[in-house]
């Protein structure tokens, strides 16, 4: 089951987006300390304001015990309309200044103004290759059709060719290249209005 996330999500959900974004969590917090950049995006998570808010974030359950009806969150998917991504990055980049001492310190942009985002997709390594992956972009493309986007793009790091196999298979095709904080990756894009899987 995939649904919207809740503030109350963050110790399963955090861990997840960690998983995925690896040293760029050390980007969106100012520091290089791993505890403290997993307590100040569980903040942020909490949050409205910011591009790692539950508020755009979906989360993906999968049943653990059937009887009693529990759910454990096996998986992430964080999307947000690139339009409004320096608005989402600004409370993460003020949080930033503070965090490193570096009154000039800037979170690079990722996403195009012109698509919705796919910033992050994670999937519990236990639960992995049970399609779950697939079926988180899908509820993104779905998400980014109901708010009325045509576009969604994300970033591949160039070295992952199975990630960006995964991708080409679900559409998204490759736009360029871009560098964020000293990584090159694919930027690729799929047109949601042409597309139906």
């Amino acid at each position: 089951m995939i649904r919207p996330a809740v503030p109350g999500d963050a110790p399963r959900t955090v861990p997840l987006i960690l998983q995925a974004i690896g040293s760029i969590a050390f980007v969106l917090t100012g520091t290089n300390d791993r505890e403290d950049a997993d307590r100040i995006l569980d903040g942020f998570f909490r949050r409205k304001d910011s591009r790692v808010s539950y508020q755009n974030t979906l989360v993906m359950e999968d049943v653990k015990n059937v009887v009693e009806r529990s759910r454990e969150v096996v998986g992430v998917a964080l999307i947000y309309d690139g339009s409004i991504a320096r608005a989402l990055d600004g409370p993460l980049e003020k949080a930033a200044v503070q965090t490193s001492g570096l009154s000039d310190y800037r979170i690079p942009t990722e996403a195009e103004p012109s698509e919705f985002y796919l910033d992050t997709i994670s999937v519990d390594p236990k639960c992995q290759g049970r399609g779950f992956g697939r079926d988180l972009i899908e509820a993104s493309c779905e998400q980014a059709r109901r708010l009325g986007r045509d576009r969604i793009g994300l970033l591949v790091d160039i070295g992952n060719s199975g990630a960006k196999r995964l991708y080409e298979r679900l559409e998204f095709r490759t736009q360029g290249r871009k560098q964020i904080a000293g990584y090159e990756y694919f930027h690729m894009v799929r047109d949601l209005a042409a597309s139906r899987l």
